[in-house]
């Protein structure tokens, strides 16, 4: 039976297969996809996030309210505050899971508030067991599986938690005198409740975090161009009208380069398809090495035309960016007879270079660099050409064509 083909070779340079590629998801990514899983994640798991703080929130409260009408003689006011702070933490932690500051926030909140709970938790039920009232100790292991399962922590976060809870049990037990054989045999059981949930939540996680990697790969892959590997013109648009929010809103500039192989009609009759295919397959490998900044973007315009999108760049920049581009291209030295600029198949570049504003729009900034592409043909070709102040001219639909 055949080997698989492994998703590292059907999509190069995807991060989502990258780590696919690697034969299991690895319980953390690299910062960028860690952050975006991160957020696929909380998506994924909000429901039970809501449930789990408002459940538990609902029953430490009630506890804290039992405790203070029943006034038992072996409650103290160390118990009572130590029942508020554990309150007090799963209500901020159940205000945020509802707040808009979920996707922000919720992570990092619940897993200091899940241990500073494990911490208290355990010094609260171990003062309770050493009073005679064993009964608490199974809140501690349902507490256990809560933090793996519903609490909406991740792997390292609620196995942290666990050893705080199970640490801070056996602490407190030793310090208020219980004998050690019921001290070894509590801490026993609940280290082998974590280490059981601990290890099913880890392969829960693996499984999660594949089904993202996946996800993320089916996505990519419908917005992938299939013959040069670029996104295709749909990413396109819809990467420039992000940008284009992003830069009005941070005040950035943006270009966007359209680039036109030169008399590529030419070559595929010289050459035929297949080599005209395989020419522009080595082209959008140049044009994709100049667009690797997180907010930079490589596509397929249509037919051998490729466009780039550059975030927060100024015009000499954009410029020799774009030089550099074209140079490589020639570098290649793919044979080409028919060009009348090089023996070699070249390109023609139009940059457009603008600020957004608020009466303006992205289909602007690709007219102005489709009329800077157009002089750079009339110009003679293999040549670059950058438009700037012309946008404020421009009347966007109307391609100004002398």
């Amino acid at each position: 039976m055949a080997d698989p083909v492994k998703p590292a070779l059907v999509m190069p340079g995807s991060r989502y297969a990258a780590e696919l590629g690697k034969g299991a998801a690895d319980m953390r990514f690299p910062a960028e996809l860690e952050r975006e899983y991160q957020r696929f994640y909380l998506a994924e798991r909000r429901s039970h996030v809501r449930f789990f703080n408002a459940v538990v929130c609902a029953l430490v409260v009630l506890a804290l309210l039992a405790s203070l009408i029943s006034g038992h003689e072996n409650t103290g006011v160390l118990q009572y505050l130590r029942l508020g702070a554990i309150a007090a933490a799963y209500l901020l932690m159940a205000w945020i899971a509802r707040s808009q500051y979920f996707e922000r926030a919720y992570l990092k909140t619940a897993y200091l508030a899940s241990l500073f709970i494990a911490l208290v938790a355990g010094v609260e039920v171990a003062t309770w067991i050493a009073a005679g009232v064993g009964e608490m100790f199974a809140l501690l292991t349902l507490h256990s599986l809560g933090l793996y399962f519903l609490a909406g922590i991740l792997f390292r976060g609620a196995l942290q938690a666990n050893l705080v809870m199970v640490s801070s049990l056996s602490a407190s037990l030793i310090a208020l005198d219980v004998p050690p054989t019921k001290v070894a045999y509590l801490t026993g059981i609940l280290a082998g409740a974590a280490a059981i949930g601990g290890l099913a939540f880890r392969h829960q996680g693996i499984r999660f975090r594949r089904t993202f990697l996946e996800h993320g790969l089916v996505s990519e892959m419908a917005a992938r161009d299939g013959l040069t590997g670029l996104k295709n013109r749909r990413a396109f648009d819809e990467h420039l009208r992000r940008s284009w929010q992003q830069a009005l809103r941070d005040r950035r500039s943006l270009a966007v380069m359209m680039i036109d192989v030169d008399h590529f009609k030419a070559f595929n009759d010289r050459y035929g398809h297949q080599a005209g295919d395989d020419a522009l397959q080595r082209v959008a490998a140049v044009v994709d090495g100049f667009a690797q900044r997180p907010l930079d973007l490589a596509a397929r315009y249509g037919g051998e035309e490729l466009a780039v999108i550059l975030f927060d760049i100024t015009r000499d920049h954009a410029d020799k960016i774009a030089e550099q581009l074209r140079a490589a291209v020639q570098a290649l030295g793919i044979e080409h007879v028919d060009s009348r600029e090089s023996v070699a198949v070249t390109v023609s570049v139009g940059v457009a270079i603008v600020r957004p504003k608020l009466d303006r729009s992205p289909e602007g900034v690709v007219q102005l660099a489709d009329e800077a592409l157009y002089a750079a043909k009339k110009d003679g070709r293999n040549r670059v050409r950058v438009f700037e102040s012309e946008y404020a001219a421009l009347s966007t639909g109307k391609f100004k064509r002398e």
